[in-house]
């Protein structure tokens, strides 16, 4: 029963984590699983059996999460990428005044923004802002599904990495990241399609996984360390990696005056209300008093 009860989770969790702008990290602190997660991942060599007991099911239920769910996305950014990527927009700018308020630090019963946060926050906003002006193209990772190569794996490897080590935060979404890398559409890309193109989706997908599996396993003790000795300092760069990631996805949009943008200006307040709820900390509490 608990197997079940675990893949449901697992489920819900990566069709989050399929989403960007969505918190896998921020679906498992719903459900009250987010330190059971940190647990066994962290303690997998120390307590390996009760470890895999728990994370065999919540990897089970989340791949069947993804990859059901990859299909009705690719679609939506195909057919729709409008009113797509504006509710992307607004998934993003509702998870700010979660992630803002992490920065703030509490002090004398008040809570204040501490000056030094700036720093990497202006950092990643700027380097953000560096690869929107270089980006070339309006596909986020036409380059890479064209040609295969050392470099690109490499790139597949890494980024997918940081994705997942992202992913572990509550209230950041690994998707956004891979969105921020230009990496999202081809590794959704290669989930859909994975049926009708193994190979092609193989050659894509093998590095990317590797590149997920690191990021989690060797991932989750290095941001359990930056949150505990640098939380502020640490959201803050997140902030700074957000807001400078909105560059590029609006030009990804292709906006325009016209019905459509009209339609798109709805996603983009409906993704904010998603977000901005599922983000709130007084409903998570109450959630997880809940369940």
């Amino acid at each position: 029963m608990k197997f079940l009860l675990y893949a449901v989770y697992g489920c819900i969790i990566g069709v989050a984590n399929i989403i960007p702008g969505v918190s896998g990290g921020t679906m498992a602190v719903i459900l009250n699983v987010y330190d059971k997660l940190i647990d066994a991942v962290t303690g997998l060599r120390k307590h390996f059996k009760e470890s895999m007991l728990f994370l065999i099911p919540v990897a089970v239920g989340g791949g069947l999460g993804i990859f059901g769910f990859a299909k009705l996305l690719e679609y939506l950014l195909n057919a729709f990428p409008m009113p797509t990527y504006f509710f992307f927009i607004g998934l993003i700018l509702g998870t700010v005044p979660m992630i803002f308020g992490k920065v703030m630090k509490q002090k004398d019963g008040k809570k204040q923004f501490p000056p030094l946060t700036l720093l990497p926050f202006c950092l990643f906003f700027g380097v953000m802002v560096a690869l929107f002006f270089v980006q070339t193209g309006n596909n986020d990772s036409g380059a890479i599904q064209m040609e295969l190569n050392v470099l690109n794996w490499l790139y597949l490897f890494f980024g997918s990495a940081l994705a997942a080590m992202c992913m572990i935060i509550p209230g950041v979404s690994g998707s956004m990241i891979l969105m921020i890398l230009g990496l999202y559409t081809t590794v959704l890309g290669s989930v859909s399609h994975i049926a009708s193109d193994f190979t092609g989706s193989a050659m894509i997908l093998l590095p990317a996984g590797l590149g997920i599996v690191f990021g989690i396993l060797g991932g989750a003790k290095i941001i359990d360390l930056c949150l505990k000795k640098f939380p502020q300092m640490t959201f803050a760069a997140i902030l700074g990696l957000m807001l400078g990631s909105l560059l590029s996805i609006y030009r990804n949009s292709g906006f325009r005056f016209d019905w459509q943008g009209m339609i798109a200006v709805m996603a983009l307040l409906l993704g904010f209300a998603v977000a901005f709820i599922f983000g709130n900390e007084k409903r998570k509490e109450k959630l997880t008093k809940k369940s």
